[in-house]
């Protein structure tokens, strides 16, 4: 079998766009996202739903996890004063079928998004809640102290 020179396939990322009205305004989106931009998606969403706890809160994901699809897959821009209130904005989109009409374009990437959230959610719980996890959040602790006998005296 002879082999083929990859570069002769003249291959292109999909950079198509599709367009959604909302209240007549003309919002483009992309169909594809590259994949280092879905894992800085990703990321932001982990980093959102960290609660105070040892996990993800599973609300913080799904409002996250929205926001993060319409803030990199569409092309609406957002004041820091808009997005301090995620739940408020997440409802707005809800309710005004914004993600509804996102997820139509991007069809199984969305899908595909969230499986990646979900697992990799998971695996930070897991790994947390292992020996290496503890010790590791143990060690943590220890080295913020203070050992000096002046200072705990």
């Amino acid at each position: 079998m002879a082999k083929q020179a990859f570069s002769k396939l003249n291959l292109k990322v999909n950079n198509n766009i599709s367009t959604i009205i909302i209240n007549d305004i003309e919002i483009e989106v992309k169909k594809y996202l590259p994949m280092s931009e879905k894992m800085e998606l990703v990321a932001n969403v982990i980093n959102a739903a960290a609660d105070d706890n040892n996990f993800a809160n599973p609300m913080k994901l799904e409002i996250f996890t929205a926001l993060e699809i319409i803030y990199a897959y569409t092309n609406l821009s957002f004041t820091e004063k808009q997005k301090e209130d995620p739940a408020k904005l997440y409802d707005l989109f809800i309710t005004n079928g914004i993600i509804s009409a996102v997820s139509n374009i991007i069809g199984d990437e969305k899908i595909i998004i969230e499986i990646y959230v979900k697992e990799c959610a998971n695996a930070i719980y897991t790994y947390k809640n292992s020996v290496l996890g503890l010790l590791e959040a143990v060690s943590q602790d220890y080295s913020n102290l203070s050992l000096n006998a002046a200072d705990i005296q």
